[in-house]
């Protein structure tokens, strides 16, 4: 293992991959008029969250921003898969429910998503994905100690 890697060729591998992933998405996951990505959202949801959810703890736990997932979640919203519960102690407190359409077709999405996965990973032993995890969620943590560090740095120079 004496292959030497700069920092650069890293970077732009780990972009390789994140287009890629999006692009097998696309070819895998989209259909009729649902595109790969809002399939893959409503997988995470069909598989994590069940009875629901908000959109503040999807952002955390996908690591997309509020106006990217709220984006996704209303065009999903027109296609009839989500729907809003509003909190009647907080109006602006709106769960993310499954609509019937969902659970309907919900079934199909799990196994294309199910095959996708499989395809992708299955070059990696258990050893080498458990590596690969460990690496991922060291680089998001660096990438959440930027954000902080920045957010410091700027409530410095706030007049």
């Amino acid at each position: 293992m004496g292959e030497n890697v700069g920092t650069e060729e890293l970077l732009f591998m780990m972009k390789r991959i994140s287009l890629d992933m999006t692009a097998r998405m696309e070819k895998c996951l989209r259909y009729k008029d649902v595109t790969g990505v809002q399939i893959y959202l409503l997988v995470y949801i069909l598989r994590h969250h069940p009875d629901g959810t908000y959109l503040t703890e999807l952002c955390r736990e996908i690591g997309v921003t509020k106006p990217t997932i709220s984006a996704l979640i209303k065009k999903l919203r027109e296609k009839g898969y989500l729907y809003f519960h509003e909190d009647p102690a907080d109006v602006r407190r709106k769960k993310v429910l499954q609509t019937a359409k969902l659970r309907v077709e919900g079934e199909k999405f799990l196994e294309k998503a199910d095959r996708m996965e499989t395809e992708i990973c299955s070059v990696l032993d258990d050893q080498e994905k458990a590596q690969l995890w460990r690496l991922e969620k060291k680089i998001i943590l660096q990438f959440a100690r930027m954000e902080h560090d920045e957010k410091s740095r700027q409530e410095v120079y706030l007049p």
